[in-house]
């Protein structure tokens, strides 16, 4: 199901002193504690009940969060119009997506490996979902230039007037928020945080990626600042990468499915709706074979593990006539109990 929405071009002006405060802000050490937020596949399915019975509410910050990052365009609807209708397209994504837990080292893998992603279009492994990192990612705020964190994405098409897209929405937990920072303790923070970020992930904004197009083609959307560009080029990278090692050689799925008692918690607490959800789809990084000689030299005591010969290729896949991002010739490399070490500089071949 798709709804006609303007593309993701709303919303006034930062006023200078809140920037600099949150310059400022920016600087603040995040606690690892707020990073590895989400330690469980089940913590995926309340988190999504969470946000689905709070988009499912027509209010002031509903309306407020849904317009974030918009600005003006030609034949857009009125904001009251267009922040209904985009609240209203998220509570109906958030209950159709599929959910996705990636553990904390594949996030950690995700977060190294998507730099180097070679140019491709956007290819989900399902038109919409919703995928919690159990490591959350650094990147870059649209409105600054400064440093955010990303915990989760939830994608679904989408009919703009600029045409058909994939719209990417982003969230955060709300103890790695800087603008959060900014709140002083005590009763201040309380109030304000009961009023207007009362979720565990709250949304920090979004954009459309028109279909068809590359991760750096914004001749559809028209010129952003450099900062807004950017920041959704990584938002599309970053999500790219997700889709494309799912299904590779480095990656191992698995599913959880709640037991009968979850479930009936799931079942009593879905006032709008099917109970939810049927299950979560699990994202890891494959263990290494056991290995413990190194080509006939006897025991090797490795420190570390490793990934060997990674590098992208846009790989030809003749039964859809596309080219997709393929991780070639990945794997593991020590034993399974060490720390994983991810090289930063990844070769990319193009085709």
């Amino acid at each position: 199901m798709s709804r006609t929405l303007p593309p993701r071009q709303y919303g006034a002006k930062r006023p200078s002193r809140f920037k600099a405060e949150m310059e400022e802000a920016q600087q603040i050490q995040i606690p690892d504690s707020a990073l590895y937020a989400v330690p469980r596949p089940v913590d995926v399915a309340y988190i999504r009940q969470e946000i689905l019975g709070w988009w499912s509410k027509p209010d002031y910050w509903q309306y407020h969060y849904a317009m974030l990052g918009r600005r003006p365009i030609k034949g857009a609807q009125s904001w009251m119009m267009d922040a209904e209708g985009t609240r209203w397209w998220t509570e109906d994504t958030f209950r159709r997506a599929e959910l996705f837990w990636v553990s904390p080292e594949m996030s950690e893998v995700i977060a190294t490996l998507y730099p180097s992603i070679p140019e491709c279009e956007p290819q989900p492994p399902c038109e919409t979902g919703f995928v919690v990192f159990g490591k959350a990612v650094p990147g870059t705020d649209a409105m600054n230039g400064g440093p955010i964190y990303t915990t989760a994405f939830v994608w679904g098409d989408v009919q703009t007037l600029l045409g058909d897209c994939y719209s990417i929405e982003t969230y955060c937990h709300r103890d790695a928020l800087y603008a959060y920072a900014l709140i002083p303790e005590g009763k201040e923070r309380e109030r304000f945080t009961k009023e207007a970020m009362p979720l565990k992930l709250h949304p920090t904004g979004g954009s459309e990626w028109p279909k068809g197009t590359m991760w750096s083609d914004f001749s559809v959307l028209g010129q952003e600042t450099a900062d807004r560009e950017a920041s959704m080029m990584e938002d599309r990278k970053l999500l790219s990468c997700f889709w494309a090692l799912l299904g590779q050689q480095i990656t191992l799925e698995e599913r959880w499915q709640p037991d009968r008692r979850t479930a009936r918690q799931f079942a009593r607490g879905a006032k709008n709706g099917p109970s939810i959800p049927p299950w979560v789809r699990v994202v890891r990084l494959r263990e290494p074979a056991p290995r413990s000689q190194d080509a006939g030299r006897g025991e090797v005591e490795w420190r570390y593990r490793w990934l060997v010969s990674e590098h992208w290729r846009n790989q030809y896949y003749p039964s859809t006539g596309q080219h997709r991002p393929k991780l070639i010739h990945a794997y593991q490399k020590g034993p399974a109990d060490k720390p994983l070490v991810v090289r930063e500089t990844v070769k990319a071949l193009v085709r």
